[in-house]
């Protein structure tokens, strides 16, 4: 392998800008949220989003979304941007029912953080629906705010063979 030369400071510099400017651009910083309270902000922002959604409280909910946020719903719509999210959630709160979110994972790596649970709703007829969400959430100063959400509803299954088989 031949070795790399810089026969200027200059176009080193402007290579390590290329290289660095990226990484920078991951918003991780060192000292960020120490991990325990960044556990504690998620479970109280978790709290927060069921409690305005169970009160049907459109404007806190959608102020839980980044400006470039993207929601993939359970129907495969996809809202991109928080005008869209909005205007969905504007929509549709007269139909919510009652939602309880149940953290089954989570990670942080600086100011982002991954939360992938399940979501259980009332049922239009007395049973209940069951979906799991993937949600990417950043950190501002002093908030998280949902970057991107992901929900799958479960299926009922209607046999115990082998859905792989099918």
């Amino acid at each position: 392998m031949t070795p790399i030369c810089f026969r200027s400071p200059s176009a080193l510099a402007v290579l390590l800008v290329c290289v660095a400017a990226p990484i920078a651009a991951q918003g991780i910083k060192k000292g960020s949220t120490p991990l325990r309270s960044a556990r504690d902000e998620l479970r109280e922002f978790r709290e927060t989003y069921s409690e305005a959604y169970n009160k049907k409280d459109t404007v806190t909910v959608a102020g839980m979304y980044t400006p470039n946020a993207v929601v993939i719903q359970g129907n495969g719509n996809v809202l991109v941007g928080k005008d869209a999210i909005q205007s969905a959630i504007a929509k549709n709160a007269p139909q919510w029912k009652h939602v309880t979110l149940t953290s089954d994972t989570w990670r942080v790596v600086g100011n982002t953080a991954w939360d992938v649970g399940t979501t259980r709703m009332e049922g239009s007829e007395g049973g209940e629906q069951v979906s799991h969400y993937l949600t990417v959430l950043r950190r501002g100063s002093k908030f998280w705010k949902i970057e991107r959400l992901a929900v799958v509803p479960e299926r009922p299954t209607e046999s115990t063979v082998d859905s792989a088989a099918h």
